[in-house]
């Protein structure tokens, strides 16, 4: 009997590895799922709210500022806008949003971001900046970049009680093999920039971790978060090819690590760009332009 312990093992390990890949496809789905749900519902509102805010401009243009259905309009006006903010980042997380790609270097726009993130995150909060020495190119929108970073940083700050850190970091990581996590099964081994973002905040619940990127899901009280600050990052994420993962325990502060693929094309630019800018910039008239974005 003694001979057939090494394979009761194998037959056990082999049955759990299966379970667990069995559970990290369900999740992939569920989260897919929740996204095509998602896109769908804000592609829908986005056009409804377009409306609101386009004849809600006109009646304004046409009202005096003193009429008492102006103010009345205004606040309709806002509460559209801030909807539209949403769908926005519904979009994000659907990967539907429309982006402008452009190679830049990952520690010159975090660098930039940076006096905005501390006057984000306030006086009694540090961030602690520590890059890559070695040159790191992505090609990805640098707004998004700019979207990440805030949404990280709001979520550390409302974690820290009082006085606390927020370490950024970035690093230069080779896959050779992809980890079994979920969010790194579907990657392609190679080179990627990774940017990390940590706290000293008061760290997520295990509960909550399989729930922290659904949009709309909040540990946070009533009308102190929408839910959708670690959904958009995650939409980002996943429309530029990339993976997002939490380590997180309650009391022990959170550390997010996203990785982006490296880009190692270089920034080519003709020798007539500057003559075709100088000319777009004199073709200018007085026509106006009606833009019509999905």
């Amino acid at each position: 009997m003694l001979f057939l312990v090494p394979f009761i093992i194998a037959a056990k390990l082999a049955s759990e590895e299966l379970e667990k890949t069995q559970y990290q496809l369900q999740q992939f789905q569920k989260m897919e799922a929740v996204g095509q749900l998602a896109g769908g519902i804000a592609h829908d509102f986005n056009n409804m709210l377009a409306v609101i805010l386009g004849h809600t401009e006109l009646v304004l243009e046409h009202l005096d500022q003193m009429d008492a259905t102006y103010s009345n309009l205004k606040i309709i006006h806002k509460a559209a806008s801030h909807s539209a903010e949403l769908t926005h980042q519904l979009l994000a997380f659907a990967r539907k949003q429309q982006a402008v790609l452009r190679i830049i270097k990952m520690n010159s726009i975090v660098e930039k971001m940076l006096p905005m993130l501390r006057r984000l995150v306030g006086e009694n909060i540090a961030i602690v900046w520590i890059a890559e020495t070695r040159l790191m190119q992505v090609k990805i929108d640098p707004t998004q970049i700019d979207q990440i970073l805030v949404n990280l940083c709001i979520n550390a700050r409302d974690a820290i009680a009082g006085i606390g850190s927020i370490t950024i970091e970035t690093s230069m990581v080779h896959l050779d093999m992809i980890d079994e996590s979920l969010d790194q099964l579907y990657l392609v081994p190679g080179d990627f920039a990774a940017l990390t973002v940590s706290d000293t905040g008061c760290g997520i619940k295990k509960k909550d971790m399989p729930h922290i990127f659904e949009p709309f899901f909040t540990t946070k009280e009533v009308g102190k978060g929408t839910g959708m600050g670690l959904s958009t990052v995650y939409g980002i994420v996943k429309q530029n090819n990339g993976s997002i993962e939490c380590e997180s325990k309650s009391g022990e502060g959170a550390l997010f690590k996203i990785l982006l693929p490296l880009c190692k094309e270089s920034v080519v630019q003709t020798r007539n760009e500057p003559q075709q800018k100088a000319e777009q910039e004199q073709s200018h008239g007085a026509t106006t332009i009606l833009l019509v974005e999905d």
